[in-house]
């Protein structure tokens, strides 16, 4: 069978291009560019694919058009809106423009001090605080003056309030109001008929809010669009009919257009402030620390120290590894983890020949599990514990980390026996010496090629050949990819190792160090209070200027070069499209079940219901809508829940469940978590490429078990324990 092998690997040589083999066979094989028949490299499209190829053409069209007949149709009047104040015991009337009424249903935006980020709801909140708004048709005699009837149009809206003696004075919370209009038509405001919006409130204090009257669709429309919309994103990415980069772009400025059309048009700064630019600048700043300190070579020498570690041997490295990613995780969040990681660990896995694919699907949901511990290892954690109603009531690192560490052991032991169950026969995949290296010298003539500006013959024909190359070695890696070379002996690829791969550039190593040093300093002062001055962006931004300038960079277009481009435009363009989604009504959904739900149930059993729904909703919906805007929704209602006096629910078990849950839940899916898609786009650049489905199929059964452990975790603690304060008086 070994003469076997090595007879198919020089057939598979044979067919380079003979100047371009080396002179002497080494043991690493180079990037060489396979010959091909003209006939197979010009086989024309079978039927099936010229048929997909136009149904996708048509449909990316018929979408493309929706866009641009909604953009230009978009209401364009400028609506500053106007401060009002309602005092105790008394009312407020509003007078309705009739150009608001050109729909059967109005909307008004208010903000103020509110409780829940969302939409109004028509249910009667009892003694609960709250602001009550009720749209009324007033109908005048003959003279015009004095009122003959007053009928209520619409369902009358509750918007809870969030005023307390005991908390500071917070930001201005927005909220919805939607006003379906029953028994009214446009044309009676020409017939002596008066629309107006009546608000009062159960407090014994003045309250002030800034209010937007606006024209709506009704709101199951709305939340339907928005689905559409959602599932025409996972559809493109799951089935990779178009790049996940360019079809996030499309759901995007869709959901913009369908808030337009069902609103008003969100102006170009609003839309700009969707995106989070904390996470951006962070992924920007170690995106550059990360490419320049590659050139030093420390990733190579890191990767033959670890192959030297583990004898060579796959699951002992992979375990280190795994653990030692969640245990740092906690500490430096997880995106910053995955991007110094990951780098090293394509190294390392082409080094031992197996599956950079798969191992670092490990690590990132191991990165994802240990950063749940902490409230600065993951995004939804520093979004819940900066919340300053939280933070007020007691929440903070050290019973933050009590609450949640435990948890996450029993996690980690799970996740690492299931790993090991599912795996135990298939082991990790190894790949050839051969697959691998062409795999990056594929992916960088791509890349080569693409930068190429066709000014001339010249610049074409060179770029013509990039291409060409790039296309007869993907061929060449699909014959040998199902092949298995056997395992050199471990001394012998060590000391070739050795020989090849070190610290190429002392200096530079240097250099980057301190510039390192420097922004994990930051890090670590952020999670220490009154310290945090920059945010976690601003630090890798600094980070990454000075690394710039103490290694005297010329070459600016080659640095940003190594940017990764795709990925940060993919997160821009998901934030803008979860945030278009929350205003249009999608989240808001899941809150108000969970509150109807809780509502529903015994007083004996809310609270173990309340911390089941919040759990699994946010792991569930974590994992299709990325955990980030459903934390920023879900806070609320857990907010709303603690201070609702009727249902008498502790605040600290609600916020242990939904910290955890979206945490886990980002294991999900591939845009579950922001760490997810920061690895699928360094290891894009090193040639191996993320699919959602093998993601879906790795993490989502591990998410499950992770909420399952999590659940019985909660009730233990929570249920039979009670090992939490009493709820807010």
């Amino acid at each position: 069978m070994a003469n076997k092998r090595e007879e198919d690997d020089k057939s598979d040589e044979d067919n380079l291009d003979d100047e371009e083999l080396p002179a002497a066979r080494k043991k690493k094989i180079t990037i060489n560019a396979p010959e091909e028949d003209e006939e197979v490299s010009a086989s024309p499209k079978t039927r099936l694919q010229l048929v997909f190829y136009y149904t996708k053409l048509v449909f990316l069209c018929s979408i493309w058009l929706i866009i641009a007949v909604l953009l230009p149709t978009m209401p364009s009047e400028k609506n500053d809106g106007c401060l009002t104040t309602i005092f105790p015991k008394q009312t407020k009337t509003i007078i309705i423009d009739p150009k608001f009424t050109t729909r059967d249903s109005l909307g008004i935006r208010v903000y103020g001090p509110f409780l829940v980020s969302a939409h109004a709801t028509s249910v009667d909140q009892g003694a609960n605080k709250h602001m009550k708004v009720t749209l009324e048709k007033v109908l005048y005699a003959a003279d015009g003056e004095s009122i003959t009837n007053v009928i209520v149009v619409a369902k009358i809206q509750h918007f809870l309030l969030s005023i307390s003696e005991q908390t500071a004075p917070t930001a201005p919370v927005k909220m919805y109001g939607y006003f379906g209009l029953t028994n009214f038509s446009v044309a009676e405001t020409k017939n002596k008929v008066q629309l107006r919006l009546r608000l009062e409130t159960n407090i014994d204090t003045e309250l002030t809010i800034k209010y937007f009257v606006e024209r709506a669709l009704d709101s199951n429309t709305c939340i339907v669009l928005g689905a559409l919309v959602l599932a025409f994103l996972y559809v493109s990415i799951v089935w990779e009919l178009v790049n996940r980069t360019f079809v996030s772009v499309i759901a995007a400025t869709l959901a913009i257009a369908i808030l337009g059309f069902m609103r008003a048009w969100p102006d170009l700064t609003k839309i700009i402030t969707w995106m989070d630019t904390e996470t951006l600048l962070l992924l920007f700043g170690m995106m550059i620390l990360v490419g320049v300190l590659a050139e030093s070579g420390i990733f190579d020498y890191f990767a033959v120290q670890a192959y030297r570690m583990s004898r060579g041997h796959i699951w002992p490295m992979v375990n280190t590894l795994c653990f030692f990613t969640a245990t740092l995780s906690a500490f430096v969040d997880s995106v910053t983890m995955m991007l110094l990681i990951t780098p090293l660990i394509v190294k390392l896995c082409e080094v031992m020949q197996a599956d950079p694919v798969l191992v670092l699907m490990f690590l990132v949901i191991y990165a994802n599990i240990g950063a749940a511990s902490t409230p600065v290892g993951d995004p939804p954690n520093i979004i819940i514990t900066t919340n300053s109603f939280i933070a007020s009531h007691n929440v903070h690192f050290g019973n933050f980390m009590l609450h949640t560490l435990p948890c996450v052991l029993l996690a980690l032991v799970q996740t690492y026996i299931q790993i090991r169950l599912t795996f135990r026969k298939l082991g990790v995949p190894y790949m050839a010496d051969a697959q691998s290296e062409m795999r990056m010298g594929t992916h960088a003539w791509e890349r080569a090629a693409a930068a190429i500006q066709p000014y001339n013959t010249d610049t074409r024909q060179l770029r013509d050949v990039l291409i060409q190359k790039a296309h007869r070695v993907k061929r060449h890696i699909r014959r040998i990819g199902r092949r298995r070379t056997t395992t050199a002996d471990y001394h012998e690829t060590l000391d070739n190792l050795r020989s090849s791969y070190g610290i190429r550039n002392k200096m530079l190593l240097i250099k980057s160090v301190i510039a390192f040093a420097f922004v994990m300093t930051l890090f670590f002062l952020h999670s220490v209070h009154g310290l945090h001055q920059l945010t976690l962006g601003e630090c890798a931004l600094m980070g990454a200027i000075l690394l710039l300038i103490l290694a005297d960079v010329n070459d600016m277009e080659a640095i940003l070069g190594r940017v990764e481009w795709s990925t940060l435009i993919f997160f821009g363009s998901l934030f803008v499209l979860m945030e278009a989604l929350t205003e249009i009504g999608i989240i808001a959904v899941l809150g108000n079940m969970v509150e109807d739900l809780v509502r529903s149930v015994d007083e004996k059993q809310r609270l173990f219901v309340a911390l089941q729904l919040l759990l699994w909703v946010s792991a569930i919906a974590s994992a299709f809508l990325d955990n980030i805007p459903v934390t920023t929704m879900m806070i609320r209602i857990v907010i709303s829940l603690s201070q609702n006096k009727e249902l008498h629910l502790p605040l600290h078990p609600l916020v242990w469940a939904l910290a955890l849950g979206a945490c886990f839940g980002g294991n999900g899916t591939l845009i579950g978590g922001s760490a997810n898609v920061v690895t699928a786009g360094v290891a894009e650049q090193h040639g191996y490429t993320f699919t959602f489905k093998r993601f879906f199929i790795v993490g989502f059964p591990i998410m499950i078990g992770n909420v399952i452990i999590t659940s019985i975790y909660l009730y233990v603690c929570h249920i039979v324990y009670e090992w939490h304060d009493p709820p807010i008086s």
